[in-house]
């Protein structure tokens, strides 16, 4: 199988629109359709439609999606894998949701860098069911994770925890007069959630959702209205007077999971990261500084 061939339908499938793909590819879209009907060959039938300008998926173009994705995620991880440089010798890929990203994880890749300087690194962020199979396939080593999930398969470790608390831009705010000011939802796992949504006494809409911390900040800070972020990514906001915490407002600190396969920590590679992982006890920062030290 051409990956280009399998490149090309999948960006087709995201745009719905020959011309944008082609342009999205750097092809002429006379190429992207040449590459399709080549696709189409293959398969044995067409994987597109038109219908009133817009480009449809068939049955057999949506049967067909996800194993291109697979496919061509694998091939690129072959490729990768096969070309790490020789003093490269152990790999690494780490997986985690957007909301761990900004203010959990970043930080944590120095310091495997400096503690493992012959560690190839990538990263993956994606929703948990797509990195649960994404470790199934071998596609990820590990993932961190506010939700477990309950598989078998997996080990899951602590490794850390985030302290929530609710801020807003207004001064001696309490947790009463929030949906006035207007409820920002971050998602912070389900048992998170769960508690969000009893936070007051009818329910009340968000007038944001999201499930990363820095589009929250961003907009309390340039708009209105009240969330639970990261303490860590919000203190220097307080201290400068720009953010306040809610009067009333609890204070939650949520476990943060390192989900991998059963036996990976008997593995040459990955069991001393995995050790490294579990003795860190990590905690969320967000200014860059030098870790060269810390070793």
């Amino acid at each position: 199988m051409n990956t280009d061939l399998l490149r090309t339908f999948i960006e087709v499938a995201k745009t719905r629109h020959f011309g944008h793909a082609a342009d999205n590819l750097f092809l002429t879209q006379s190429a992207v359709s040449s590459r399709v009907k080549q696709l189409e060959s293959l398969i044995g039938g067409p994987v597109f439609t038109r219908q009133r300008n817009n480009v449809l998926l068939t049955t057999a173009g949506e049967r067909l999606l996800p194993h291109a994705e697979n496919l061509l995620a694998s091939w690129q991880l072959a490729v990768q894998e096969v070309g790490v440089p020789t003093k490269k010798n152990a790999q690494l890929s780490l997986g985690g949701t957007s909301n761990l990203w900004d203010t959990f994880l970043q930080s944590l890749l120095p310091k495997l860098s400096v503690a493992f300087p012959n560690l190839y690194m990538r990263t993956e962020i994606n929703r948990s069911q797509h990195l649960v199979r994404s470790l199934l396939g071998g596609r990820v080593d590990i993932f961190a994770t506010l939700d477990p999930p309950a598989n078998s398969d997996f080990e899951i470790k602590c490794i850390g925890d985030l302290e929530l608390i609710m801020v807003c831009n207004h001064e001696g705010k309490q947790i009463e007069e929030i949906p006035s000011l207007g409820h920002v939802f971050v998602d912070w796992g389900t048992a998170f959630n769960l508690q969000q949504a009893r936070l007051f006494s009818e329910p009340v809409a968000p007038i944001l959702h999201t499930g990363q911390s820095r589009i929250a900040l961003e907009f309390i800070l340039s708009h209105r209205g009240a969330a639970y972020l990261p303490r860590a990514l919000v203190q220097p906001y307080l201290d400068e007077g720009n953010l306040y915490q809610v009067a009333d407002s609890l204070e939650v600190h949520q476990d943060v999971f390192a989900v991998y396969l059963k036996g990976a920590e008997s593995s040459l590679s990955l069991g001393p990261v995995i050790n490294f992982l579990k003795a860190r006890d990590i905690k969320p920062e967000t200014t860059i500084v030098s870790v060269e030290d810390e070793f």
